[in-house]
């Protein structure tokens, strides 16, 4: 696998990002020129000790804190694995993942390399992460409004990464980290690689296994189809409301126990029943076909980020369009067709996007 470098200059990341206030709690996102090496000093003093009262989260690789410096709100994670990894390896992927700069990715402001200690720096995001949200147990269910927002959120930072050459690995809901006006902005990138174009690499399969397509579990093949139907995976979720344990699946995983109901069309069987009244059946109908060719065992009649960015546009936007993709074509409601023929689905099984 080759390392590759994003070349962004400072117009464009600052462009990107824009200085974005959450309208609710009004946290405000960093300026881009934050990108340095900090002491251990300096986070264990924002952290006020990673005390427990600052606690975010934990993750397979390591704890979050919440912390303030220099009167901007930040997220400290401690890697657990540090130990494990070289420094020149540990400051190669900081670098590299530091340049990435997109309104809908979380933004590495730096991190500490002091003895044993290897932590990560991002920019604090104020209404935690998708999961905490969206399943049974939230005490206030997503509108379906909010769910077509993060699904265009996610998939924009998603193809954001891809157009950049990285393959994200870990594409959860509790990866989707949200702004109390629903803003997504992707988080966690401990699993983050890079790839030249149209390539993909074999590795041990890391993560959380109910997200991961069939050739990444099965042979630890990653490109960046592995990140799409991890993507379909949460378009199911957004759709459901449920956990990929949830009782209601029978022992099944989300995708075996779903498939069935997409290729039947029937949408309506597993929709949230929190949202039974308030879904668009329209948007609701595109975006469980839309999961369903994400999801395809077959990496390549899997969509590619750009159409599923392209098509999700559409459907927000509930107007008459055409996204096309080579010679195949999606046509969304409100078109004079009246039928929808996805890239990849069972009426156009050859659909394949060379970038994903």
């Amino acid at each position: 696998m080759k390392s590759v470098t994003i070349d962004l200059n400072k117009d464009q990341m600052a462009e990107q990002v824009s200085s974005s206030v959450c309208s609710v709690c009004m946290n405000s996102r960093p300026k881009y020129e934050w990108n340095r090496d900090f002491t251990f000093s300096e986070l264990h003093a924002a952290t006020q000790g990673f005390s427990a009262k600052n606690f975010l989260s934990e993750g397979g690789f390591g704890s979050v804190y919440k912390g303030e410096m220099y009167g901007q709100k930040i997220a400290v994670k401690q890697h657990m694995y540090a130990s494990h990894k070289g420094d020149k390896e540990f400051k190669s992927e900081v670098d590299a993942l530091s340049k990435a700069r997109h309104k809908n990715v979380v933004m590495l402001l730096g991190s500490c390399s002091e003895g044993n200690q290897r932590l990560l720096v991002y920019e604090y995001v104020c209404n935690g992460s998708l999961d905490q949200h969206l399943y049974k147990h939230s005490r206030r269910p997503l509108s379906w409004k909010d769910r077509v927002k993060v699904a265009n959120g996610a998939a924009k930072g998603l193809l954001y990464l891809h157009e950049n050459n990285i393959i994200h690995r870990d594409m959860t809901p509790n990866n989707i980290l949200l702004t109390h006006d629903y803003e997504v902005l992707l988080g966690d990138f401990g699993l983050a690689r890079f790839v030249e174009e149209d390539s993909s690499y074999s590795t041990e399969c890391v993560g959380n296994y109910a997200y991961c397509a069939p050739e990444y579990a099965e042979s630890g093949k990653v490109s960046f189809k592995t990140d799409v139907y991890s993507f379909g995976v949460v378009l199911l979720q957004l759709i459901t409301g449920m956990s990929t344990t949830d009782k209601r699946l029978g022992g099944k995983s989300l995708v075996a126990w779903a498939i069935p109901l997409v290729k039947e069309g029937k949408c309506q069987a597993y929709i949230d029943g929190r949202m039974m009244n308030s879904h668009d059946c329209q948007q609701l109908y595109w975006i469980c076909r839309l999961a369903g060719n994400c999801i395809k065992r077959d990496p390549q009649k899997r969509l590619n980020m750009n159409t599923v960015v392209k098509a999700l546009s559409h459907i927000a936007e509930g107007c008459g369009c055409n996204t096309v993709q080579k010679d195949h074509t999606l046509a969304m409601p409100g078109c004079s067709k009246s039928k929808c023929d996805i890239p990849g689905s069972s009426e156009s099984e050859g659909g394949n996007g060379n970038q994903g």
